[in-house]
């Protein structure tokens, strides 16, 4: 369980500061105890922390209900834990961190977005849609904030990895995001309420990125960018890492071609995009809508343009719904018309 941020935790990571625990010795160190509580009751005896400090960090916590998980705890996320280096401690607002793993998705990418990778990032979140499906970044400014303010826009969770404390909105522009994904998301930290974003926060900070999730897709990145950073730890990581391929113009586009020239798989075009979702488990729900669109596919295996014409769609409404039902297995392409699979025939029968 997530427990309420106070007195114990101060304590605890004042602990590890000043005794400059690496991460590996603070693991090592919590392996000692069989519940948090014991280790609460060994930092209270020395009493780490002057008494000031403690109720300063906690009269600036309490009103944001901040919670605490750490690595003894049985919620904290599996993925995570299995990284080389998980951190000790999880700083936590909003939902608590119980989300399918399995449909966890981190989409990252450049601060100065372009056009392009901005419209692509709002159709990898769509294209991902599922009541359970989350998707992870940083909230930065560009691709990461737009692709959760569009999973939250499409009903999915989000979760934002900070390098800063939870109680400190960074960058400060992001503030209704922030907002909103307190409220419907979560925002999670390794670092302690009150510190302030540092630059050296962030490369730490993306490990978690790519840790909480199962696979990371990355739109647009420099060579030498803090994205291109989160790619590495998720390689290093054993996750599937999918990249976007750009303009041989754009500096925007060299950290994704680096990355496809090294293995990564490439997503190549808009109906690419759409099936990515059979990469990860797609939702197979239908509404009568879909339903009266896969009967029209069965009666006539229409064109897109026939389908556009019939059913009044958004060219980028249908591709995402063309996409879910290739995903799930109901359609398929020939010759450039739709067709009914015998998935698709059990189904409407």
């Amino acid at each position: 369980m997530a427990y309420l941020f106070n007195q114990a935790w101060i304590q605890l990571d004042n602990y590890f500061k000043e005794n400059k625990l690496t991460y590996t010795k603070q693991r090592a160190w919590l392996k000692n105890f069989s519940h948090i509580k014991e280790a609460f009751a060994l930092v209270n005896k020395n009493n780490y922390g002057s008494r000031s400090n403690i109720n300063k960090v906690i009269e600036s916590s309490d009103p944001h209900q901040i919670r605490v998980i750490s690595l003894l705890d049985p919620d904290y996320p599996e993925l995570l834990k299995q990284i080389y280096d998980p951190p000790v401690l999880l700083y936590l607002l909003g939902r608590d961190l119980q989300y399918d793993e399995k449909l966890t998705v981190s989409i990252i990418g450049s601060r100065y977005s372009t056009n392009y990778g901005e419209k692509v990032t709002r159709m990898l979140v769509e294209s991902l849609k599922h009541p359970q499906r989350t998707i992870i970044s940083g909230m930065a400014i560009g691709i990461d904030s737009i692709a959760q303010i569009s999973a939250l826009k499409c009903g999915m969770n989000s979760i934002a990895v900070l390098g800063s404390g939870v109680d400190i909105c960074y960058p400060k522009s992001k503030i209704n995001l922030y907002r909103e994904l307190i409220e419907k998301g979560s925002i999670v930290s390794e670092y302690p309420p009150g510190t302030p974003a540092k630059t050296y926060h962030f490369p730490a900070r993306n490990r978690i990125i790519s840790g909480l999730s199962s696979a990371l897709i990355v739109v647009e990145a420099g060579l030498k960018s803090g994205t291109m950073i989160t790619a590495e730890c998720a390689i290093n990581q054993g996750r599937d890492v999918f990249a976007i391929p750009g303009s041989v113009f754009m500096k925007q586009s060299q950290g994704c071609h680096q990355l496809i020239n090294d293995g990564a798989k490439i997503i190549v075009d808009q109906h690419a995009i759409f099936g990515l979702a059979s990469e990860f488990p797609a939702s197979a729900s239908t509404s009568p809508e879909d339903i009266s669109l896969l009967t029209f596919i069965h009666q006539l295996q229409p064109n897109f343009t026939e389908i556009i014409d019939a059913f009044k769609y958004q060219t980028s409404e249908l591709s995402v719904i063309l996409g879910k039902f290739e995903a799930i297995g109901y359609i398929e392409q020939q010759f450039g018309k739709f067709i009914l699979t015998d998935k698709g025939m059990s189904f409407l029968t």
